[in-house]
């Protein structure tokens, strides 16, 4: 469990690694995705520190705020599904993609 603490620590590193891959997801986060029915403002933060890093890093410009509020939801989901599937050993389609890229959230 990620505490109160620990979570600049999370912002920060989504901020300096938007191209995270979704098998380089910290773990931590990904349980705490699966632990709630919907994303916690912390996670809020975190996925659009992520968005918005990785928006500036592959296109060089800002994104607007209803295109990060629906990524969050979007990325949420699959960290979800990741940890599910990191759970249950099922081999995920999304684990080679960009862990901070909604456009290629949807497996295959």
């Amino acid at each position: 469990m990620i505490t109160h603490t620990q979570e600049p620590d999370y912002i920060q590193l989504a901020e300096t690694t938007p191209g995270m891959l979704c098998c380089e997801a910290p773990p931590e986060i990904l349980e705490a995705c699966a632990l709630d029915n919907e994303p916690t403002p912390f996670l809020e933060r975190f996925f659009e520190a992520g968005i918005r890093a990785y928006a500036r890093h592959e296109h060089g410009r800002e994104l607007p705020q209803m295109y990060v509020n629906n990524a969050i939801l979007v990325l949420w989901l699959r960290a979800c599904r990741l940890y599910t599937n990191g759970l249950l050993g099922i081999a995920d389609p999304d684990s080679e993609k960009k862990f901070f890229s909604s456009a290629d959230a949807t497996p295959d």
